[in-house]
């Protein structure tokens, strides 16, 4: 349920992201500022799991090289 890729947007250094299901799968909303934030990284990784997915496999995904 995977897509190919991320759509990576910068919305201010307060977003820490969305995942929504769509049709076709899972669409995910990632700042690049996740990348300074464990908590941020986890709550991101629980909204895409809650969904079904499983986080930081899409190949640019920030979350792909988060600790």
């Amino acid at each position: 349920m995977q897509q190919n890729d991320a759509l990576i947007v910068d919305y201010g250094p307060t977003f820490h992201g969305t995942a929504i299901r769509t049709g076709n799968g899972i669409v995910c909303v990632v700042p690049i500022q996740i990348l300074d934030s464990p908590q941020a990284q986890a709550s991101m990784q629980e909204m895409v799991g809650d969904l079904g997915g499983k986080c930081g496999q899409c190949p640019n995904c920030p979350m792909r090289h988060a600790g």
